[in-house]
């Protein structure tokens, strides 16, 4: 998104964080992420075809978000999470972000970062949050993180999986240069 301040869709945010996805319509929502949305519009159009879908198909899609109830929401589902689910949830979050950083930084290349966009976890996590500079953006990104770990399906084996996948090209033998020496 180019701009995670813009006035629209901070007063759109603040409204589904008091009071969660009952106080702000879909067709809010979207306008306010279409006027950020800097990817392909396709991509917010096929999002969109979801949704549709699923309500005809009678499943809410938006009562499955993590911000259904809002912030009220996200603390009660904190406060009753089992200690050691939540421990697991944030170390696993914070594992997969500082692998996903390390591959960016240290073993970027065409292929690697072609393998990594091909997984639904690259839209799902990495674009959204993945990368969680040391800095308060980085503590909610890992914030976020957990509460996806938490509280939506599935969510949690697919970070899994994809933590195994960076793990895989992490430990790869990395190509050589022109000079014969390892990247």
């Amino acid at each position: 998104m180019s701009n995670p301040f813009d006035a629209t869709l901070i007063r759109v945010g603040a409204r589904l964080l008091t009071g969660g996805m009952a106080d702000v319509s879909p067709e809010e929502l979207t306008d306010a992420w279409r006027s950020v949305w800097t990817g392909p519009p396709e991509q917010l159009d096929r999002i969109i075809a979801t949704h549709l879908a699923a309500d005809k198909a009678g499943t809410d899609l938006r009562a499955l978000s993590p911000l259904a109830h809002g912030l009220p929401g996200l603390v009660r589902a904190f406060e009753q999470a089992d200690a050691h689910l939540l421990c697991e949830a944030v170390h696993a979050c914070i594992k997969a972000s500082s692998t996903l950083m390390k591959l960016l930084m240290e073993r970027a290349d065409a292929e690697m970062l072609a393998e990594l966009m091909t997984d639904r976890m690259w839209e799902q996590w990495v674009r959204a949050g993945g990368i969680a500079p040391v800095s308060r953006l980085g503590e909610a990104a890992i914030t976020m993180s957990t509460v996806q770990y938490l509280l939506v399906p599935d969510w949690a084996e697919d970070l899994h999986r994809y933590q195994d996948r960076m793990d895989r090209l992490l430990a790869a033998p990395t190509a050589p240069t022109p000079d014969g020496c390892p990247v």
